[in-house]
């Protein structure tokens, strides 16, 4: 797991702020710090080696994108997962990622191309690796390059907001539901449609893509619910 980069040092105070808030997704997304859990402000400070007020500032630009909540009188919390808003974040995903497609047909060059080519494979190298949370990242490059191709900036950033979503808030549940093995065989069947300029085939694939994964991680979310009810039942009986 990488270390926190604390060889910045510097007195700024919008640089502290950044300082702290990347630090603090780091902590999200490798679970260092995980849905429902109080945070504790100079815990993190400590950690950031930074004072609380830079904490609270990236603490509010998290409760701005849904990824923590604060309680009056409490403090804030890791916002709790839902697989409700998964399923939300996918379905979002297939309307925004299937309506660039006929811009990224009219905008494909070879110079794309290639910058597509290589995130796919660098995907390739994560599932090889079995590095999961390297494939979250470069699972995410892949879509994000896919998109950027279409020259819409909208649709990009909504884009870049749900796979923040989705890395920062449910990394742990990805991982521990795993990544479908045909993932990676879906990618290479969107690249090849990209590759042959399909634009059809290409929206197809994408909304085939996303569905499969989106079917996936919502009956791996009801199983874990299942057995965590399951746990609790066995709990109580056996007192």
């Amino acid at each position: 797991m990488p270390k926190i980069d604390r060889s910045r040092k510097t007195i700024g105070n919008s640089d502290l702020d950044q300082h702290a808030y990347q630090g603090i997704r780091q902590m999200l997304f490798y679970n260092e710090i995980i849905p429902g859990q109080k945070i504790k402000y100079q815990d993190l400070a400590d950690r950031l080696e930074v004072s609380i007020t830079p904490v609270i500032h990236a603490l509010k630009w998290l409760e701005f994108r849904g990824i923590v909540r604060h309680e009056t009188n409490k403090g804030y919390y890791i916002n709790e997962v839902s697989s409700q808003e998964i399923v939300e974040i996918y379905d979002t995903r297939i309307l925004i990622e299937v309506s660039l497609v006929p811009d990224i047909m009219h905008n494909l060059n070879g110079k794309e191309l290639q910058r597509l080519e290589k995130t796919l494979e660098e995907f390739k190298q994560a599932v090889e690796e079995e590095d999961y949370y390297k494939r979250l990242m470069t699972d995410m490059r892949f879509h994000l390059t896919l998109a950027s191709i279409a020259k819409h900036r909208i649709q990009l950033k909504m884009l870049q907001e749900l796979f923040d979503l989705l890395l920062l808030k449910y990394s742990r549940n990805l991982v521990l539901l795993g990544i479908m093995d045909s993932s990676q065989h879906e990618h290479f069947q969107i690249l090849d449609d990209v590759q042959n300029e399909n634009a059809l085939k290409l929206q197809k694939a994408i909304t085939a893509h996303l569905q499969n994964v989106k079917e996936h991680i919502s009956e791996g979310f009801k199983r874990m619910f299942v057995s965590k009810r399951e746990s609790v039942a066995d709990l109580y009986s056996f007192q």
